[in-house]
């Protein structure tokens, strides 16, 4: 990672293509499709010397710069074609396995096309909070 002002993080950490309330689906390992919710795209500041947890391993900016997290529920690997998962997203007949989990932008975005969006509720962002107070206290990292 480059040490210039503001490139500490690189440019995929800095987009993402979808929004909050976006319903995406993505085609598991096991061949099934499961269906993910973006509950919140924060942009994080990071100023020099202080570090950040990414992935298990601790990164300290060497200048002030800036990331997105995006924290999302990840559904089951439970339908066997993309339409079935829209179909299922769209009626809200789908089962959360991770109620929040916090992520880089590439790893998020990585294999999801977007099938539907819907509002973000307050019950939704509860795991978020909980991550959010410990993030804030350098006690919790990003996937």
């Amino acid at each position: 990672m480059a040490e210039i002002a503001g490139n500490y993080f690189p440019p995929e950490y800095k987009q993402f293509p979808f929004k909050e309330g976006d319903l995406l689906a993505r085609c598991r390992s096991d061949g099934k499709f499961a269906i993910t919710k973006i509950l919140k795209i924060d942009r994080v500041f990071i100023k020099k010397g202080e570090a950040i947890n990414i992935q298990g391993k601790s990164f300290i900016a060497p200048v002030d710069d800036y990331l997105l997290i995006v924290s999302a529920s990840y559904g089951e690997s439970e339908f066997d074609s993309l339409e079935q998962a829209r179909t299922a997203a769209l009626s809200g007949e789908w089962h959360i396995r991770f109620g929040h989990v916090p992520n880089r932008p590439p790893g998020a975005a990585a294999g999801q096309r977007q099938i539907g969006s819907e509002p973000v509720i307050e019950a939704e962002l509860e795991g978020f909070h909980t991550w959010k107070q410990a993030f804030d206290k350098g006690e919790a990292g990003v996937f």
